[in-house]
């Protein structure tokens, strides 16, 4: 049914040496019987239930399950594996509190995908003395109740084979002795590996004993009948430990004095005697003795017949479960929240600064406060200086290609706009002015585009005509404001400055400007000739008072 090859398990601290917890264990297990594995603590008996059951994983060799080779299995294989031969009884039971004893066990039916049946259930609960006992909670049941509970649920599948680890650990001994009583049975049709530290229970119950000690086996044994059987006839005397119960109104018969006898002989002669042992369908008593275990007898498989069953588990049971495992353990549920509120945050966070696009944020914010339109500067870091700091020169021309890419980028219509030359920050005293000058102060030199085309392709609207020459330059309205608010000087004829009073744009075309600016560290003067003033639709009201504050 079950074999092992050569397994090992080691477990490698950060600190210290390896701990072999299975160092090449080999073992064959036949299909029924009761096997119990014994050894000192940290001899690796729980390692090796585990590691057969598929509930920890071994680093070299393999498992033999029904003739199928368990070397290439995945998780969910073990998993199925499980759930399709395997029933688990643990010390500590495990038994969900939030369930009734019936609700137990039909979470277990639930999860080989049938649904629980009632009938079902009272069966399983009859089988292990639990008659009437499927509406009660476990905090109602005792140790041993709860533990027949454990094994009714691991009964629920019809497991071929039952693995116990430390069954009556918690249990008295007259507890303990029910639960083996049980097991006993059970191990008549099927395979029982029991791990435990009581060697008086195995020598009592067991079929054959393995031993470990530092992850090896030392001692493999199994019970042989020394042929000396005594014998009941129905309904036959119940032979106990200490005690030989006899039916009510049963007439001893010549069969059972011989059978007191021969248990009676046994007893005194120091042999073990096995109680409660069923042969041939009638209760006796037999004695015997342990031998050497002889593999070579049990029965292989060839893998015809195996097979897997998936788990599954309805939404509203595994909701349930969940939330009564955080209502048991509050503390980790409160940890839990705040990590979870951290995990959250972060990965909000990181998600925010992952998927941000400046571009879009920034033509989003424009947007939104009604501006229509928007100025690019291209600047081109150039001429380093003996550190190697490079200054940022602006001005510059865009390319067709980089005007497409802004385009695509903001998702707006971008054309090549007027030159920008200078501002009007050096056409009068600004110690006298305090305003702001931003993209619309700008004054415009040459430029191809027509007063047609500035219409069409940007809404503006020109008074007067579109520069010519180089010495013709044409100025927002935001600057003819700024000159009509501040006041303009010109030179007369008489090469005198006069100042212009100024009522309309008319007034300032045909009027020149002598302009100073820097380049390349040299100081560069030229008179321009005022062609026209283009209203580029800034909103100067939305400022009041604030952008010709001469105060």
């Amino acid at each position: 049914m079950l074999e092992a090859k050569h397994l090992k398990k080691v477990y490698k601290p950060k600190k210290g040496v390896p701990v072999y917890a299975l160092d090449d264990v080999s073992l064959v297990l036949p299909d029924t019987g009761m096997v119990f594995i014994l050894g000192k603590s940290g001899s690796g008996k729980s390692t090796l239930l585990n590691v057969l059951g598929g509930l920890d994983k071994y680093d070299e060799g393999e498992i033999i399950i029904k003739g199928v080779s368990s070397a290439k299995f995945k998780q969910k294989h073990f998993d199925s594996y499980r759930n399709t031969y395997i029933g688990f009884i643990f010390q500590e039971y495990n038994i969900l509190d939030e369930f009734s004893i019936g609700a137990n066990i039909a979470l277990a039916i639930e999860l080989q995908g049938r649904k629980p049946a009632n009938d079902e259930i009272n069966k399983i609960l009859a089988d292990v003395d639990l008659s009437g006992m499927g509406n009660r909670k476990p905090n109602e049941l005792s140790g041993g109740q709860k533990q027949r509970v454990a094994i009714a649920r691991a009964l629920v599948k019809n497991p071929q084979i039952i693995m116990a680890d430390e069954p009556t650990g918690a249990l008295d001994s007259k507890t303990g002795k029910q639960v083996f009583d049980t097991l006993k049975k059970l191990s008549k049709e099927k395979l029982v590996i029991i791990v435990s530290h009581d060697r008086e229970f195995s020598e009592q119950y067991a079929d054959r004993i393995i031993e470990l000690a530092d992850g090896k086996i030392i001692s493999d044994m199994e019970y042989q009948d020394d042929g000396n059987v005594g014998e009941v006839l129905e309904p036959g005397l119940n032979f106990k430990e200490n005690e030989i119960e006899i039916p009510e109104d049963y007439v001893l018969t010549e069969e059972d004095t011989k059978a007191i006898n021969d248990y009676l002989t046994k007893r005194k002669n120091g042999h073990k005697v096995r109680l409660g042992i069923i042969s041939h369908g009638k209760q006796g008593t037999s004695g015997g003795k342990f031998v050497d275990t002889d593999e070579s007898k049990i029965k292989r498989h060839t893998g015809d017949d195996f097979k897997l069953i998936k788990s599954k588990l309805s939404l509203k049971n595994a909701f349930k479960m969940g939330a009564n495992s955080m209502n048991h353990k509050k503390g980790r549920l409160v940890f839990t929240i705040i990590l979870s509120i951290i995990a959250f945050s972060l990965f909000g966070v990181a998600s925010t600064v992952s998927n941000y696009n400046h571009v879009n944020t920034v033509v989003s914010s424009l947007s939104d406060s009604g501006i229509k339109y928007i100025a690019f500067q291209k600047g081109v870091n150039e001429y380093p200086n003996d550190n190697n700091v490079y200054f940022n020169r602006y001005n510059k021309y865009f390319t067709e290609k980089e005007l497409n890419s802004i385009s695509n980028d903001v998702g707006e219509n971008f054309k090549g706009a007027l030159a920008m030359q200078t501002t009007l920050r050096e056409l009068y005293d600004t110690s006298n002015v305090n305003s702001y000058f931003g993209e619309c102060g700008r004054i415009y030199s040459v430029v191809t585009y027509t007063k047609d085309e500035l219409k069409n392709n940007f809404g503006y609207s020109v008074k007067g005509e579109m520069p010519q020459n180089s010495d013709e330059i044409a100025i927002s309205r935001f600057s003819f404001e700024l000159f009509k608010k501040c006041g303009f000087t010109f030179k007369n004829a008489e090469n005198k400055d006069e100042k212009l009073t100024i009522n309309n744009e008319y007034d300032l075309i045909g009027k020149q400007l002598n302009i100073d600016w820097s380049t390349n560290g040299k100081s560069v003067q030229k008179v321009y000739t005022i062609t026209a003033i283009v209203d580029t639709n800034f909103d100067m009201e939305r400022y009041g008072d604030y952008l010709f504050n001469t105060k």
